[in-house]
This record gives structure tokens, sequence and C-alpha cells, in this order.
């Protein structure tokens, strides 16, 4: 079975990166790509993008110009520069899906990284979309002559948690705000100012709720506190998981439905638990949207627990399942053979897998 990076070395020259994920990854991916005889070649969209791969590296160009106007730019480049393989990180932002159709039209290959199917110290990268995108075949009859496939080696562990996150976002940010007259004309996928996240960080950090309430329910799980339960993952609120690949359009209305399948056909002995996204830490929280939901039911007092900061892996290892929408966690379940209920659309929601 041949690897998509195996594929992508085989059948590639002269490969243009866009938009990674927030650090320098793609400073090292290129750094990789040249070591396999590769000609690399970048575009930057703001500051952060250039702080991490500044524009005086090789081949590196920065792009002012609209978002309008980037198909146009980029048949030109591609052509110019005879690019013939383009990757980027997340086969949805607005730049990387006109990187998309202009593959098409040029008869090149699109690659998308995604964070991880399987997590943590994993990153996935597929050809042509990632998620409900990924050209992954949902027929499991696929799978079976790759069951006895050797396991493969243990990762190399990578630092993790908020901590680390953050220190990749602050530069990121404030070199985006520095340069932002530069590059006036860029669209980011999300919210671009430093400040706005630095006080949602901040007030976080320093939030007794985050670092003491919560200390401890993973040792209660093992001991069987909460009985038998089902537990739900939010996803992050903008994440395109959710405005692309699922009807409900947002977490809120996910968690509605939730809660009120759970009050109206749960057996009164399970319990459920709501588990907060990390990376939702201080830009969005549910806790109303869960009293009100008590208040309405006020019976379930006591058998649905909003918790944040636990790891998800003491939940899977006694959990009875998950409902999730489109999650990546749903992966980690099925690894547990813990049973998985999608609301939205997943690769990885097909019979017999």
């Amino acid at each position: 079975m041949e690897h998509y990076l195996d594929e992508l070395i085989i059948n590639s020259q002269r490969i243009l990166l866009l938009q990674g994920p927030i650090g320098s990854f793609f400073t090292e991916f290129a750094r990789w790509l040249e070591s396999e005889q590769k000609e690399v070649f970048k575009l930057n969209f703001n500051g952060g993008d250039e702080y991490f791969y500044p524009n005086n590296s090789p081949n590196t160009f920065p792009y002012y110009d609209s978002l309008d106007n980037f198909e146009a730019y980029l048949i030109q480049f591609c052509q110019t520069h005879q690019i013939d393989n383009i990757l980027c990180f997340g086969d949805n932002r607005y730049y990387h899906k006109v990187a998309k159709n202009v593959c098409l039209k040029l008869k090149l290959v699109f690659w998308a990284f995604e964070e991880g199917y399987f997590r943590p110290e994993y990153i996935t990268l597929e050809k042509w979309g990632v998620n409900a995108f990924s050209p992954i075949p949902k027929n499991h009859t696929f799978f079976l002559p790759y069951a006895e496939l050797p396991v493969v080696s243990e990762p190399e562990k990578v630092s993790k948690g908020f901590r680390c996150m953050a220190g990749k976002a602050i530069p990121y940010y404030w070199n985006a705000y520095k340069k932002r007259k530069a590059y006036a004309k860029y669209q980011h996928h999300r919210f671009l100012n430093l400040k706005y996240y630095l006080n949602l960080w901040t007030r976080l950090e320093l939030s007794e709720y985050v670092l003491v309430t919560y200390k401890g329910f993973a040792k209660r799980v093992e001991k069987g506190e909460f009985g038998e339960f089902f537990i739900v993952p939010l996803q992050v609120y903008d994440d395109t998981q959710v405005r692309i690949h699922s009807e409900q359009k947002s977490v809120e209305r996910f968690l509605r439905e939730v809660l009120n399948s759970f009050a109206k056909f749960a057996p009164a002995h399970l319990n459920l638990i709501i588990k907060h996204h990390p990376m939702d830490r201080g830009f969005i929280d549910y806790k109303m949207v869960i009293y009100e939901f008590l208040e309405q039911y006020p019976q379930l007092n006591g058998r649905v627990f909003y918790i944040h900061d636990v790891p998800l892996p003491v939940f899977l290892r006694y959990g009875k399942g998950m409902v999730t929408l489109n999650s990546t966690s749903g992966l980690s379940a099925l690894l547990h053979n813990m049973p998985v209920k999608t609301l939205g659309r997943a690769n990885y929601d097909f019979e017999g897998l």
C-alpha cells in the first residue's frame, strides 16, 4: 500500500506551499522536501506566515493582492514556475479552495494537511481533500486486505497543551498585526486580532474554574462515580467540520439536539458527559445552554456533566458510547471498541467499520 507521502515524492519536482499550521512545520517540511531533491516555492499571505517562513527564504513570495485576484495570480505563478503539486493546511480556507480549483484547471495535484485523524503526534496528508472531502473509500471491504499490516513505529513525542499552542499563536498574530498594512487585502479564515486572543487566553489562564474545578475528575471516572455514561466531545465553534460538513451548522444546535434526545430516550441509569473542546477555551461556553435544558428537565439534574480540560482517553476507556457531530475523536473511540454515532458527515461513517 503506497503512502501518500511516497506518492508525493515520486510524482513531484516543483512544489508550492500555501498556508501551513501556525508554527514552523512548513519551514521544516520544506527543508525535508529539498533533501529529497525537490524545488520548493512558498506564498505568504500575512505577517504571521512571513514570521515563520521569511520572505527572504529561497523561492518565497508575498501575496499582497485581493482574494478576488488570487486565481489569476496563482495560474500565472504556477505556469511561470512550472509547479506540479500544491500543498496547504486545511482545504476550506478561502485561498486554498481557489488553489484546489486551479489545480483542477491546470491538471496539477492538490494536497491538504489536517491536524490528524489520529492524535496526538500525527498529522494527516491527503490528496484533493480531507475530512468529508477525503478520497478514502467509505467501504469496509476496501480495508480488509490491509488488516494484517504491521503496526507502525511509535511516533516522536511532540510538545502539546494550551501554553504550547499559545506560544506559537502569539507571535503569529502579533506579526500579522504589525504587517497588516502591507497585507491590507488579506482575508483570514478566522478573527485576526492578537489583543482579542490575548484577553481571552489570559482570562482563562487566571480563571480558577479552569485550573481547579476539574482537578481529579478523571480519577472519579476511573472509580466509577459517574456510572454508565455517554461522552459528547464538542468541536471548535467555527470549525469547517461544523460549518461545511454538517447540517446543524453550529455546535450549539448539535448540543441541543443531543440534549433533547437524551431527555426523551435515555434510560434512567445513563449519564451524559459533555466535553468542551480545549481549543475553544475562552471563545465560547455552553453552560447556559445546559442550564436552560436542566431547568426544562429538572429530573435530569445530576445526570448531565459539562467538563473542561480532562483528557479524552479516560472517557473512551470507561464510557458506553460516543455521540459526535463528525469529530476525529470518533476514530479514537472506535479504536477503543466504543460505539459511535455521528450526526454530521464524517469520513469514517460507513457500515462495517
